[in-house]
């Protein structure tokens, strides 16, 4: 007998977008101007991306994939080789690299943190080994310091999947200005959303101007004939205003997000076998998500169970990143027998939940789905 689900009373994320209203003038202005990718609110919210962040150039995309595979056509990197990068993070990663024809290593996670290790890192580097790409983690970022000297170090090429991460820094300096270049998502379920887009930061200027062709199929400087292999990457007019939009309010974002992370940190904090990821005393995070670690052997409860449970009773949560990526379909076969060195990716896939978290979220949310979980584990 098939059980009645309840209807989705907390999505596991919600964007915050404008009131018609409020942007009303700038979206009739686009319309009647006919300019509608790649005009005047896509370079207002590059030039507004480099003052917040102190990065010299940004390149607005159609989404951050598209920002990733773009960023790493754009490096050149020796077809067939290999890039470092985690197994817990979303597929996005990896799949740009397979898109570029390049052969993901899969590397093991800090469990504090839950940012790409390092240490693991450098054990993996062969002659073989063309970049690291590390990612931050629901808006973590990881030991940018340790990443830079392994490539400094090995001569490899560094990028990140910063996707999550806008709005976080690394001791004292901005994501976005590390390594070659990063790339971000400005997806629905962002912290700074244009509903659909992307970003690239860079602080090369050549790397910057070809990205800049490259976003526009690789077309020379007439136009017409083309000198790169690139991708319709253009963002929209529109995109780019809601984008500026969230982007400006990207401090109050995060203070909400806090407010949230901490009710659920001071809520929770009863039950026994809940952790929450680590951010480092040098780093801060514009909390993209908030997911919280169950250990089945202290926990009165199962992740699974918790998921569950939870639907039933009209709260979207979300095992978060699961499977691990190399235990996925499309990866699984890219090294087989590589799990044995991956404990922490796989601890961490197979306790993770990610619980309800979006900018404008009333507290009486979080105290609703906090108190439900509580009152789960007194019941079994």
């Amino acid at each position: 007998m098939a059980i009645a689900v309840a209807p989705v009373r907390y999505p596991i994320v919600c964007p915050t977008l404008p009131h018609p209203a409020e942007i009303h003038e700038e979206f009739a202005a686009i319309l009647a101007g006919g300019r509608v990718t790649v005009g005047q609110q896509v370079s207002l919210l590059e030039e507004e991306v480099c003052a917040r962040l102190g990065v010299r150039h940004t390149i607005a995309v159609s989404c951050g994939t598209a920002g990733l595979m773009l960023l790493l056509k754009a490096l050149e990197l020796p077809r067939g080789s290999e890039v470092i990068t985690p197994s817990f993070t979303f597929a996005a990663t990896a799949q740009a690299l397979l898109w570029n024809d390049l052969a993901p290593v899969f590397c093991d996670s800090d469990p504090e943190t839950f940012t790409l290790d390092a240490a693991q890192a450098e054990a993996l580097i062969t002659r073989r080994t063309s970049a690291i790409f590390p990612v931050c983690i629901f808006g973590v970022p990881g030991e940018m310091e340790a990443y830079q000297r392994l490539a400094e170090q090995y001569g490899l090429a560094l990028l990140f999947d910063s996707a999550q991460g806008i709005g976080s820094t690394y001791r004292g300096t901005a994501v976005g200005n590390f390594g070659r270049g990063e790339a971000f998502s400005m997806s629905p379920t962002k912290v700074v959303t244009a509903m659909e887009g992307g970003l690239i930061t860079t602080n090369d200027d050549e790397l910057a101007a070809l990205l800049r062709r490259m976003r526009d199929y690789g077309k020379g400087p007439d136009g017409q004939e083309m000198h790169w292999l690139g991708l319709s990457a253009r963002i929209e007019e529109v995109n780019a205003l809601i984008a500026r939009w969230s982007f400006a309010r990207l401090d109050i974002w995060a203070a909400n997000r806090t407010r949230i992370m901490e009710m659920y940190k001071a809520r929770l904090a009863e039950i026994p076998g809940i952790s929450f990821q680590m951010i480092p005393a040098h780093a801060t995070s514009t909390r993209n998500y908030v997911v919280i670690q169950i250990d089945p052997h202290e926990a009165p409860f199962t992740r699974d169970a918790l998921y569950a449970y939870l639907k039933e009773e009209g709260i979207e949560t979300k095992r978060y990143f699961y499977p691990a990526l190399h235990s996925q379909v499309l990866f699984r076969d890219i090294e087989p027998g590589c799990a044995g060195r991956l404990p922490v990716a796989e601890q961490l896939a197979a306790r993770g939940l990610a619980l309800p978290m979006y900018s404008h979220m009333p507290l009486e949310g979080v105290e609703e789905i906090s108190d439900a979980i509580v009152a789960y584990a007194h019941r079994i």
